[in-house]
């Protein structure tokens, strides 16, 4: 396939290139601040630089369609050609090496290979109308790869706005959660909720400036319904919103890959499982603004999801580190993750969530084990709720078991954690709500079991405002520090039946007034 080479300076290609210039659609955009990216990222124990570079028969460079890594030099058309040439060659590889290559949106198809060479990058255009949906596609396909030791570049910083604030990098002098319901832009500047929020690049007029909504694509890497995929060896850098999206696909192996996202661009979730099954995530390292590792299962995918399998990761997130939820239209089972670190060293206020187990919208949630878990600056270690949001808008119910009322959540083990520098007690808790002739409808989560759970809190000074009535959290969001405070400063439980407690020891800070473990309308052992 060496035939286009010649062709890659013919004057009718030069001219065609010529005119694909990349220009940013928001030029002032772009600028980067202390505290936005981890700095002590061990890239050499994720990849590999020493990966061989494929060559001869099966192999389409982008150099020989027309590719030429510069930096305001829109390389689609290239990218898109050797593309195509490798799907009417019944499969093969796509070549980048050599430099960085600035695309839009482009596909990948079946029995491809996408190898990025490791001193080369593709880059997303700055300009947001060169995409439709994702940067990097595949759709229906089998058989992908996606490796090389190189890198997907998001360009994230030009799809959002300044930040309110720059990073902060220093510890809060006070640990302040926010009342429930309080508006963004109306949190008092004590609280965990303000300092992280100030921060964040958001690309929507989140505090009524009149500033206009940014397009910008709705994923970095976006694999839907495919099949026998494996993404390792790779760095996806400075996402634009998710990062790797893995929507109904089946057979997916993600390993040895870094995420290293701009920590404070909204949206930025790490890897989001969506309506997928048969997945496993090994060794990765995710730094990133939003949500890390993510399971969930939007009504649109059409179907139940199970075996997912995530071990041996390292997460960095304000976020939650690892989450089940928030859209849960179909089914989640069978979810382990093990022998994982989630915290966040050098920007505060912290991690929101350690774990997060979360049935909003109707999902049964079943059959979850999270185990041998570190933490440090996690302000919630666990974070388990189950609520009636009804995002997709069901219809009123006489049938209590219908999914307007919500899903269920049960057989959950989380055992073996170890957190220090915690900020606020573990939330565990199902719903209690009324038809409309007054009769309850009682949502417990149950058959959770949690066991040898060390949480010790970060010394500081305290702000605790607990309510009197602690009102149900049936419609809301569901996100730890938009609940409240309650009277508890380890675990807090309601509407949770047949609860085991084994071997707590959580070590509240000096300024504590509360009780470590409380429980209303649930059946609990502490042993």
């Amino acid at each position: 396939m060496k035939i286009y080479r010649s062709m890659a300076y013919s004057d009718d290609l030069k001219n065609f290139i010529a005119f694909e210039t990349d220009r940013a659609t928001y030029p002032e955009f772009g600028k980067v601040y202390d505290g936005d990216y981890y700095k002590e990222l061990p890239f050499d124990e994720y990849l590999n630089g020493a990966q061989e570079i494929p060559q001869g028969e099966g192999v389409f460079d982008i150099r020989d369609y027309g590719g030429v890594p510069q930096t305001d030099r829109l390389n689609t058309a290239a990218f898109c050609a050797a593309a195509q040439a490798c799907r009417d060659a019944g499969g093969g590889t796509i070549l980048v090496a050599g430099g960085e290559y600035r695309i839009g949106t482009v596909y990948l198809y079946d029995n491809t290979t996408l190898f990025i060479a490791p001193d080369s990058a593709i880059a997303a255009s700055r300009d947001c109308k060169r995409f439709d949906k994702a940067f990097v596609r595949a759709e229906g396909a089998k058989n992908i790869t996606i490796t090389g030791g190189g890198k997907i570049y998001g360009s994230g910083e030009y799809f959002v706005y300044e930040p309110r604030q720059k990073p902060l990098t220093e510890p809060m002098k006070v640990s302040h959660m926010c009342l429930r319901g309080t508006q963004i832009k109306d949190l008092p500047e004590t609280t965990q909720r303000h300092a992280y929020r100030q921060r964040i690049r958001y690309a929507e007029d989140k505090y009524d400036e009149g500033l206009e909504a940014i397009l910008r694509p709705q994923f970095m890497v976006w694999l839907n319904e495919c099949t026998n995929v494996k993404i390792e060896n790779i760095n996806l850098e400075d996402s634009m919103a998710w990062t790797l999206n893995l929507n109904s696909c089946e057979e997916v192996y993600v390993h040895n890959v870094v995420i290293n996202n701009n920590r404070h661009v909204a949206n930025t979730d790490g890897i989001d499982i969506t309506g997928s099954s048969y997945v496993e995530i090994d060794h990765c390292f995710i730094s990133t603004a939003d949500d890390g590792v993510v399971v969930k299962n939007p009504k649109h995918t059409n179907r139940d999801m199970c075996d997912i399998y995530v071990h041996d990761c390292i997460v960095l997130t304000v976020m939650n580190s690892f989450k089940i939820g928030t859209e849960t239209g179909r089914d989640i089972s069978k979810v382990l993750v093990e022998n994982c670190i989630f915290s966040l060293p050098d920007i505060y206020p912290g991690t929101t969530s350690g774990i997060a187990v979360e049935s909003a919208d109707g999902s049964v949630v079943q059959n979850i084990t999270v185990r041998n878990i570190k933490m440090n600056k996690v302000i919630c270690p666990l974070f388990i709720c189950l609520n009636m949001r009804n995002r997709y808008g069901l219809p009123y119910s006489e049938d209590k078991k219908d999914k307007y009322w919500g899903g269920d959540i049960s057989g959950i083990l989380i055992e073996n954690i170890e957190a220090v520098d915690a900020e606020a007690p573990s939330l565990i808790f199902g719903s209690l709500s009324a038809q409309k002739n007054g009769e309850h409808v009682r949502k417990p989560v149950s058959d959770i079991t949690i066991r040898n759970f060390k949480i010790t809190y970060r010394e500081t000074e305290e702000i605790v405002e607990v309510p009197e009535n602690i009102q149900e959290y049936l419609y809301e969001y569901p996100e730890n520090n938009t609940f409240g405070d309650v009277g508890a400063y380890g675990i807090w439980l309601r509407h949770a039946d047949n609860v085991l407690l084994q071997d707590i020891s959580i070590i509240p800070r000096s300024a504590n007034r509360r009780e470590c473990i409380t429980y209303m309308d649930s059946s609990v052992t502490i042993r």
